[in-house]
């Protein structure tokens, strides 16, 4: 018995709505083909977050244990909300499908990118700005992502992965190109488009700071699904980026010049152990760079908003005290200009400082540990003679004169039934240690 024409057409419909429906599975998990992989490295494609461990990747980006890293490793096969787009879906979904690796398709699609892309860059201005509205670039970005899928491991993926980057941020489609430009460098760290794509990330990062800084106004509206920006940590990815430029090409032009940004991103942000820690990075590795007065200057700054009083480390004064004095060394032109607030701010360091000791002695005091107290206010008297508490010093340690050195103790034979341990013998004897090294 024949089934009926309408039974027939709801079941035709039915097996297309589960066709589209075992697609989306594929793309949504990332699916490798059941045909063969890629590459012998690439043996599975992300989940939709781009954190699937066995997907290719380079060793310069990854960085699983890296904290300005919000979702982990990063994975340039990751699928983005924006890849779902209608102009994008096609594409989307030919690269997360089943092909095998093909030269040709290949090729044809870089050739045909290539065509868009000159197309659309005759349409922009002196000013860089389109001269009418076109969909050239998110077009040829369709390609060149087809292009580098179809032939792994190839130069011709090396060239469609840039121009890739480039389309997307012609079109301001900076989370998109922010990921072909990583996945180029991190498939191929030593590309000639290096300079280039940082440059371009570097760029990216500066301008989602800004928005972050926008975002902070009551004014600030922020558009879900915006290509030209992040969903969520905004700041947090640009200090990443930053980050990421600095190691994955740590001898650029860019170096110095991203850690620059990521100390003062970190300082905006009023992370100031970061911070400082990136102005001394910068300090130390970047000896010749023209940023180095203000890194000095903003690691001061930083380490003096990171001390947070005598129950805490000193060593942020201390290194605070050591880059004033490195600062009128080098920079006595410059410094001469920040007269006033590297005054202001020795004179503080050396309180600071001062009454730490001085709280010390105090301490001492109160235990009736007279003599440990004496020492303690002798040191802030010799040591911080430019303090008022180098007189307070002084007056101290002549009012304990006298006294007994430590308290009373009543409960002697307690303390003598005691058992006493042995101190610890050195593992090298004391002396000339150098020759146990020859």
């Amino acid at each position: 018995m024949q089934p009926r024409r309408g039974n027939l057409t709801q079941h035709l419909l039915l097996s297309q709505m589960l066709v589209l429906a075992a697609m989306l599975g594929a793309l949504l998990a990332g699916c490798q083909s059941a045909t063969g992989a890629k590459t012998k490295n690439q043996t599975a494609k992300n989940g939709i977050f781009g954190l699937n461990k066995n997907a290719r990747t380079s060793s310069s980006v990854n960085a699983k244990d890296d904290a300005l890293d919000p979702l982990g490793d990063r994975n340039g096969d990751r699928i983005l909300l924006h890849d779902l787009s209608p102009g994008q879906i096609g594409t989307t979904m030919k690269v997360k499908g089943f092909a095998k690796p093909n030269q040709a398709e290949a090729e044809a699609a870089f050739q045909r990118g290539q065509s868009l892309y000159q197309e659309a860059i005759g349409e922009i201005d002196s000013t860089g700005t389109v001269r009418r509205s076109t969909a050239k670039f998110e077009q040829a970005a369709n390609e060149f992502r087809l292009a580098a899928d179809r032939w792994p491991d190839s130069a011709l993926e090396q060239d469609a992965l840039f121009y890739e980057g480039e389309s997307y941020f012609f079109d301001n489609r900076y989370v998109q190109a922010n990921r072909a430009f990583e996945k180029l460098i991190g498939h191929y760290s030593g590309t000639r488009y290096l300079d280039k794509a940082e440059a371009r990330r570097f760029s990216i990062a500066q301008y989602w700071l800004e928005l972050g800084r926008q975002a902070k106004s009551p004014l600030a509206k922020v558009k879900m699904g915006d290509p030209q920006r992040p969903a969520y940590n905004l700041a947090s990815e640009s200090r990443r980026i930053l980050h990421r430029i600095r190691l994955d090409d740590p001898s650029g032009k860019l170096a110095d010049d991203a850690t620059m940004a990521l100390g003062n991103a970190y300082f905006e942000a009023k992370m100031y152990q970061d911070a400082a820690d990136t102005y001394e990075d910068l300090r130390q590795t970047y000896p010749g760079s023209p940023h180095q007065f203000h890194a000095h200057l903003f690691e001061l700054k930083s380490r003096m908003n990171s001390y947070y009083g005598t129950s805490y480390d000193q060593e942020p004064l201390v290194k605070a005290d050591a880059l004033l004095k490195k600062i009128v060394q080098q920079f006595p032109n410059e410094a001469d200009s920040e007269r006033e607030y590297l005054g202001t701010e020795a004179t503080t360091v050396r309180t600071m400082l001062a009454q730490r000791d001085f709280s010390l002695g105090e301490y001492y005091e109160n235990r009736g540990e007279n003599l440990a107290a004496q020492m303690m206010y002798q040191e802030v008297a010799e040591n911080f003679p430019d303090t008022l508490l180098a007189e307070q010093g002084d007056q101290r340690v002549a009012a304990l004169d006298g006294k007994a050195a430590a308290p009373t103790q009543y409960a002697q034979w307690l303390v003598d039934i005691m058992p006493q341990s042995e101190k610890s013998k050195p593992i090298i004897a004391s002396g000339d240690k150098e020759s146990f090294f020859r």
